[in-house]
């Protein structure tokens, strides 16, 4: 009795954290407008198109069918601040559904401190006050996991369908669960298991073909999945995904996680025998290859962050003092930014250059830039939209 009212007590303590944090650091930027993502005016225009006209005109290609929805509606309820909350509901339950995850998977209270440094990162902060799908997608993506551990694989696979009906790039996740669950020694050769598996790929297959029905009526064929968005050199391409990726966490967090090498390490051991290591490590490399191709916004880089979160769950669950630091450093971060290095041309480098500075972090300059531009989404996309995007991207202020 005594051991459970304990755990109870803390629980209720980082609940309490959770919401006070939600609402000191959140409520200035909920109110502020739905964020200065480069789409947000075009997923507004979407889901008015659909809540009041019941047409679909995706946002950008293929579509995020599922989240323009849930905009269109609650924009016609309540506006761009209904938007923005529903964004803050979203990563409460990704937060929620991935300590249950941790802890259905053998993670100590310890790991919430793994989970901790994810919610403190400026950009998961960013993402859950703005109108944006980036944590909807992540959502839907650990509630198919505990639906799929759970033994209830149509279920996993209908959330698996919906993550990637707000944002398709979820499928490289998806495939990182079936991965994980296919080769798991508890049933990898058990016709049974192999079943699940192949039952949950079906209905997320049938799910994610559903929701983009509209998107190829709107296009006329398959020319809705297909993307024109050109590609540089190899070299450059590996040199914008790496500046972005010392961005992720900043620069001092990034120098002390080296820290947690020699334990990320041994973790990879556990392959075996550890679900979440099966599933978070192809979810990472596959997300990073992604991001590769396209290193575009910081946002893309969450799904590699989730994954590189659960690993530190699993290697220092016992050793929270690290964990500790690094939330104090995203704290930090998300006021105070520390560059090192400096592309040369924001958003089309080619080259960068060493530059040492400070100036306001992420979540401070993210604010500053929605009061800059409050109407922004509402503008022209070349004009007002990008105005307020070019104002918050990394490296400018």
């Amino acid at each position: 009795m005594l051991t459970r009212l304990r755990a109870t007590s803390e629980t209720a303590r980082w609940v309490v954290a959770g919401v006070t944090f939600a609402v000191v650091v959140g409520g200035p930027l909920i109110v502020s407008g739905p964020g200065n993502d480069l789409d947000v005016g075009n997923v507004f225009r979407s889901g008015r198109a659909i809540a009041r006209h019941f047409s679909y005109v995706p946002s950008r290609a293929p579509g995020a069918p599922v989240h323009e929805l849930i905009v269109g509606v609650l924009d016609r309820i309540g506006g761009p601040v209904l938007t923005n909350l529903a964004s803050l509901a979203a990563a409460g339950v990704l937060v929620v559904a991935l300590d249950r995850l941790l802890q259905r998977e053998g993670i100590g209270k310890g790991g919430r401190w793994a989970i901790g440094i994810f919610v403190a990162n400026p950009w998961f902060v960013i993402a859950a006050t703005s109108t944006t799908e980036y944590l909807f997608a992540l959502a839907f993506v650990v509630l198919a996991a505990l639906a799929l551990r759970g033994d209830r694989p149509v279920l996993a696979g209908a959330l698996a369908g919906a993550a990637m009906g707000c944002r398709v790039g979820s499928a490289l996740l998806v495939v990182s669960l079936l991965l994980a669950e296919l080769t798991d020694p508890g049933h990898a050769g058990r016709a049974a298991g192999r079943a699940r598996v192949l039952l949950s790929a079906v209905s997320a297959t049938v799910v994610t073909i559903a929701v983009f029905i509209p998107s190829f009526i709107e296009a006329g064929g398959l020319a809705f999945a297909q993307n024109d968005f050109s590609s540089s050199t190899v070299f450059v391409q590996f040199g914008r995904a790496a500046i972005k990726d010392l961005t992720l966490l900043g620069p001092v967090a990034t120098l002390v996680l080296l820290a947690a090498v020699p334990a990320l390490w041994t973790a990879l051991t556990t392959w075996r025998t550890s679900w979440l290591v099966r599933f978070a490590v192809p979810g990472f490399v596959l997300s990073q290859v992604l991001f590769i191709r396209f290193p575009w916004k910081m946002a893309h880089l969450l799904p590699c962050l989730m994954c590189l979160v659960i690993l530190l769950a699993v290697s220092l669950q016992d050793r929270p003092k690290l964990l500790m630091a690094l939330v104090g450093l995203q704290l930090i971060f998300a006021v105070v930014r520390v560059d090192v290095i400096k592309p040369d041309r924001p958003n089309k480098a080619t080259g960068a250059r060493v530059h040492i500075g400070l100036n306001w972090g992420p979540v401070v300059r993210d604010w500053q830039c929605r009061r800059e531009h409050p109407k922004a989404y509402l503008g022209r996309q070349k004009v007002e939209v990008e105005a307020a995007w070019d104002c918050a991207q990394p490296f400018q202020g």
